[in-house]
């Protein structure tokens, strides 16, 4: 596999340099010791030609080193980072997601699907798929993890760019390596990216011809002044009446100089990341066209390179040299109208390049989960085929774990009943449903033989909570979420609903004449589809009066003797065994 030959390759480098910098430590400890010493002679005897050229000579060897052993540590420290991104893919692939993080910031119960699904939390859909290197590359995975989409186009175009990447294992780990580099804080970011939203300074105004006509001025005087035209002091007089001018918005300079000197590193240090994409050659569509955003009409690390050199030159001014360029050239005008056409000509570029390095951060880690689960399948979209997928499984459960369903909805059918015992597997299954349908609508596999399915919006109501705070009840929070889904079906919108035990909240013969109403009520809509798990089997009777729309099927377990087993296998019909009384029996409770 190759994430273990980059680990070797890694640990083979890592082993081998840190021998030569600590070797170069001990060599730079030597050179200052004879430094020292060829300045105790210098001073106790007094100077030469050849102390003082020794001297120049270990001191620059001194600095070449010190440079040298700089860079050794920091293709160390990439190379450690490699390693460990190295050793977080095989545990992912061996089914070990914990080393990733877990989204649990984004949870929301409040939302279509996400806390009925395990979207987000510890083992979660999130963490198979997070491989973030910026908090807002985690911000992205989670919105469209929250709302993932819904075009046939998208999903297949997506689907493309992540099996290219998936392939792309010495880009992948470099593009990750890289990135957890990177100093992890949000507040530079958020501050770097309302620098660049902000709005364009401009200094001199209607007076930008100074900044090429008081250097024309200086150049006519000084040819004046070497053919002994004027006098040197009329020429120095200007110099003055010029450093004046320098003083006038001296308060805007000077903020302008702290945020440019502010910011800049905080760009620089995301310039690696974006060279990595811009020299890397993709074929995926999607690929292509988010490279040529960052390439074209110039490169966005050429860009940040260019902001780099104006930074440079503005920091000038607080040498000894400033007063003289400013009274030269305006020096100070100069770079703020550099910097000034540098941001109208690149602000609104740089701030679509971070976009767009957010959304490659999210395929990296979907391509990553590819990657890790390849015996799993890349779903096919269809326009009229709702779901027909052969041996799913969850993708939580652990490999080996889980055992696999068939399930296919036909033409016409839309609600389907699903009975079985306490513990005997329908809950995993709805959530093996759901939780796969949002994988796919991202472009990543599934686990599953074969799952052929049509992008629908998915909407869960499973895990209903009441609130004290709020005042909210049990029973009031799911009739909530019920109205919410019929208010999606009356706009037209096509809906995949997976219920668990409806009516919770209310006494049994109410429970059993609002399900029916309501279930009727579902299959009013042409656009309604879905899983319905009760334990209530009169509820399956539904399925009798509306046989091409609703169907039974359920979860068996088999009871002899004082023993009961599982076998989780979907079946057609509805459960003949119930577990309570038996479990009760066996825990003494009764």
């Amino acid at each position: 596999m190759s994430y273990q030959r980059i680990a070797g390759d890694a640990t083979a480098f890592i082993t081998k340099n840190k021998s030569i910098a600590n070797l170069i430590s001990y060599l730079r400890l030597f050179l200052a010791i004879v430094e020292a010493y060829i300045l105790f002679i210098i001073i106790r005897d007094g100077s030469s030609a050849l102390l003082l050229s020794s001297a120049l000579v270990v001191l620059a060897t001194f600095f070449f080193f010190v440079n040298y052993h700089q860079r050794i540590i920091e293709k160390i420290q990439y190379h450690e980072s490699m390693l460990q991104v190295c050793e977080k893919e095989v545990l992912a692939a061996d089914g070990v997601y914990d080393q990733f993080g877990n989204g649990k910031a984004y949870e929301d119960k409040t939302h279509f699907f996400s806390h009925d699904l395990d979207i987000f939390g510890n083992y979660s859909i999130f963490q198979l798929l997070n491989r973030s290197i910026t908090q807002s590359g985690s911000d992205t995975l989670a919105q469209q993890l929250k709302f993932p989409f819904l075009t046939k186009e998208m999903i297949e175009a997506r689907q493309e760019a992540i099996l290219e990447l998936s392939h792309k294992i010495d880009w992948r780990v470099d593009f990750l390596a890289t990135g957890n580099l990177l100093e992890k804080d949000e507040t530079k970011y958020r501050e770097l990216l309302k620098w660049l939203k902000s709005e364009d300074v401009d200094l001199m105004g209607k007076l930008k011809f100074l900044l090429w006509l008081v250097p024309g001025i200086n150049a006519v005087i000084l040819g004046l002044w070497i053919f002994d035209v004027i006098n040197f002091r009329i020429w120095l007089l200007t110099l003055i009446l010029q450093s004046v001018f320098s003083f006038v918005n001296r308060k805007k300079l000077n903020a302008l100089y702290l945020n440019i000197s502010k910011n800049t590193p905080n760009l620089q240090r995301y310039s690696q990341l974006f060279q990595l994409i811009e020299k890397e050659a993709f074929k995926a569509p999607i690929l292509k066209s988010r490279k040529d955003t960052l390439t074209n009409p110039s490169y966005i690390s050429t860009a940040i390179q260019k902001l780099a050199t104006i930074s440079a030159y503005f920091a000038i001014r607080n040498s000894f040299f400033a007063p003289v360029l400013n009274a030269f050239f305006l020096w100070d005008y100069q770079c703020a109208h550099r910097f000034e056409v540098w941001k109208r000509q690149y602000s609104e570029a740089l701030l679509q390049a971070f976009t767009i390095l957010h959304e490659w951060e999210v395929l990296v880690g979907i391509a990553c989960y590819d990657f890790a689960n390849q015996s799993y399948t890349v779903p096919q979209v269809s326009d009229t085929v709702i779901l027909d997928t052969t041996q799913l499984g969850h993708p939580l459960l652990k490999k080996g774990k889980s055992v696999n369903n068939d399930f296919k909805i036909n033409k016409g059918e839309q609600l389907f009943i699903v009975t079985g015992a306490n513990m005997a597997g329908k809950s995993t299954f709805l959530r093996a449903v759901g939780s796969n349908f949002i994988l796919a609508m991202l472009g990543a596999r599934v686990r599953a033989e074969q799952f052929i399915f049509k992008p629908i919006q998915v909407y869960t109501c499973m895990r209903i909570t009441d609130s004290i705070d709020e005042g909210e009840s049990y029973f009031h929070a799911e009739l909530l979420r019920l109205q919410h889904v019929v208010k999606l079906l009356e706009t037209g919108k096509e809906i995949f609903v997976i219920l668990d035990e409806l009516l919770k909240g209310t006494n049994s013969k109410d429970k059993l004449q609002g399900s029916e109403l309501f279930l009727e009520k579902l299959i009013h809509y042409k656009t309604a589809f879905g899983l319905i798990a009760t334990h209530d089997l009169d509820l399956t009777n539904m399925a009798a009066k509306y046989p091409e729309k609703m169907k039974n099927i359920c979860f068996e377990i088999i009871i002899k003797g004082d023993k009961m087993t599982f076998d989780y296998k979907l079946r057609p019909g509805v459960t003949q065994n119930m577990n309570a009384l038996f479990l009760m029996k066996q825990m003494g409770i009764v």
